[in-house]
């Protein structure tokens, strides 16, 4: 009896609708809000190398897409993105509440511009134009929002959108990420409407402030709150009737909200997607492709891999090995986020690799090394923090000893070599073809070029006679990434060095015999291992060591014959950022913010 009443009680206090006596009494529970009305605005010239995954980032965001309106223009195209986008409409509609399709397929440009991708006033009036007529749309349609995208912007965080809408701004746009200092606001204007450099930018760009901030311009992806009565005054043209500021659209929609009393905010809480930097005015659409593929290159490093869209085809590549004999990538079994990244990173390249499994120091015990061979350089010791070597440096050490030893079995010329966790310069493949090119054109005597590095002293290095950004290496650290002939791998084995190891990277130093330490050199009578460098370099560290991402598998291991004994990088300058500048916000052509 008593289970029956606990039953009952149970179904008496289960939540759902109220239960009662009269029927009036019985109710249900009121359904959710349907999503707001929201309308996408694209605005789309020569960018069919960038819309299969620009349009992937558009169909993967966590929307109803039954609530989501397209509005799509695109006209003075030197490319095929018109057919792209037809090909994706199709594709898509169905999914979408409505779908408004503004094609132009004559004129090819713009009278007044050089090229492509040259902005003069002829085209600044068209996408005025375009701008409003989108606004008008969306406010015809009674749209509760309206999100402006530039095809070459992704959104790579899926909720981007809902994050946009509980800001609750009239005019609020997530910060993009560029390969530079670039991004799609400003902090400073002047009273001309021209861009102003404050100390408040970097900050924000580089995400050392996070929140919503108030700023004087937002562009290239931005939200817009219909419901707001301050929007009502908004307009991209015509201008307003004061306006005497550049003749630029983002500009004057600045000052139109300016006017109208409506602040612009610019968030960057979380990570929201990527723009393209601005090609210069006499570039072409190869150029603007080039500075894509480094854009997602560099998205991969922070985020999952870019795929395109399912509804647009895309011809099939031909990866190929860049002229050289291998292409060899370096990698942990335990490590496939990294292999996969680098394989799809290399993938966008059009390079073949061959993936090459790293011997994994950490698995080894004291006895499995010293059945290998291996055996200390008597009187090593790190020059920073006194230790011996780690199994992580004997695991990579003899993971490129294995890629050398390949090369003379197999009689390979020349390959490349890449460690997995490493970013690329722009147009990395198209630079280095055309390094090892005027290699060949002086026949220069080579045995390895660094591509990747840590430079001790940069200055002491002397540049190559008659081939451009090439110098004879100094003392350097790191393996990230190198060029290596037969004869240069057919000399580092010869110096059989399993039998008196130290860190790869002091060996090569060795063998080119710009090491500071006189009693190692002792060990290695032949050091004639012709070394040099590209300056710039085309290679980089993803990570730095400190970073919250950073991971280093032969500083945090232990030592080589004591696995009593841990060890990590702190105490080793070696692994630190070092001084010259890299792929990332330091260069001096990223400092540009415009």
């Amino acid at each position: 009896m008593s289970r029956l009443l606990l039953c009952l009680l149970s179904l008496l206090l289960k939540p759902g609708p109220a239960r009662g006596y009269f029927p009036e009494e019985r109710w249900s529970p009121e359904s959710p809000l349907l999503a707001p009305r929201t309308m996408l605005a694209l605005l789309c010239r020569n960018s069919a190398h960038s819309l299969p995954y620009f349009l992937s980032s558009i169909e993967n965001l966590n929307f109803p897409k039954d609530r989501i309106a397209l509005w799509v223009a695109t006209d003075h195209n030197a490319d095929n993105t018109t057919a792209v986008l037809r090909e994706w409409l199709i594709g898509v509609q169905s999914l979408y509440h409505y779908v408004e399709w503004r094609p132009q397929e004559e004129p090819r440009g713009f009278e007044d511009e050089m090229g492509p991708k040259h902005w003069t006033n002829l085209r600044y009036a068209h996408v005025m134009k375009l701008r409003q007529a989108a606004l008008t749309a969306a406010r015809e349609m009674w749209a509760d929002y309206i999100l402006f995208l530039d095809c070459d912007n992704l959104l790579t965080n899926r909720d981007t959108l809902w994050k946009l809408i509980a800001e609750n701004r009239t005019v609020v746009a997530p910060m993009l990420e560029s390969r530079a200092a670039y991004s799609n606001f400003w902090c400073g204007m002047t009273a001309q409407g021209y861009y102003r450099r404050t100390p408040a930018y970097m900050p924000i760009r580089k995400r050392e402030r996070r929140g919503c901030f108030a700023v004087p311009m937002v562009h290239s992806t931005f939200l817009l709150d219909l419901r707001k009565e301050g929007v009502k005054k908004l307009a991209f043209h015509p201008p307003h009737p004061d306006y005497s500021w550049p003749f630029d659209d983002i500009i004057a929609f600045a000052f139109s909200c300016r006017v109208s009393g409506v602040q612009m905010y610019l968030c960057n809480k979380q990570r929201y997607g990527y723009l393209n930097v601005p090609a210069k005015p006499h570039q072409t659409n190869e150029d603007d492709r080039g500075n894509f593929v480094h854009l997602q290159l560099e998205a991969m490093i922070d985020g999952p891999p870019m795929y395109p869209s399912k509804h647009v085809f895309l011809p099939p590549r031909h990866p190929d090995k860049m002229g050289l004999d291998e292409v060899y990538l370096i990698n942990l079994r335990r490590r496939p986020d990294r292999r996969d990244r680098m394989v799809r990173t290399l993938y966008e390249q059009d390079i073949d690799v061959k993936v090459m499994d790293a011997v994994d120091g950490g698995a080894l015990n004291s006895s499995d090394i010293k059945k290998l061979g291996v055996d200390l350089l008597p009187g090593y010791y790190d020059p920073f923090s006194g230790r011996t070597l780690t199994k992580g440096e004997v695991g990579c050490f003899l993971s490129h000893y294995n890629i050398w030893k390949e090369m003379v079995d197999l009689q390979l010329e020349r390959a490349v070599v890449f460690e997995d966790d490493v970013r690329f310069q722009g147009n990395f493949k198209k630079r280095l073809l055309r390094l090892m090119e005027e290699i060949d054109l002086v026949e220069l005597d080579w045995d390895l070029i660094y591509l990747g590095r840590k430079q001790v002293n940069p200055t002491q290095e002397q540049p190559v006679e008659n081939v451009r950004n090439l110098v004879e290496a100094g003392y350097s650290y790191w393996t990230l990434s190198y060029v290596i002939s037969l004869q240069g791998a057919t000399k580092l084995l010869n110096a059989e060095p399993l039998s008196k190891m130290v860190p790869i990277d002091e060996f090569l130093p060795l063998m080119y015999d710009k090491h500071p330490n006189e009693k190692y050199k002792q060990h290695f009578p032949n050091r004639n291992l012709q070394v040099f460098s590209t300056h710039p370099l085309l290679v980089f560290p993803c990570h730095y060591a400190g970073d919250p991402e950073w991971v280093s598998d032969t500083e945090t291991s232990t030592l080589w014959d004591d696995d009593s004994v841990r060890t990590d990088w702190r105490g080793s300058h070696k692994t630190l950022k070092g001084s010259s500048s890299s792929a990332g916000l330091q260069s001096p052509i990223s400092r540009d913010e415009l």
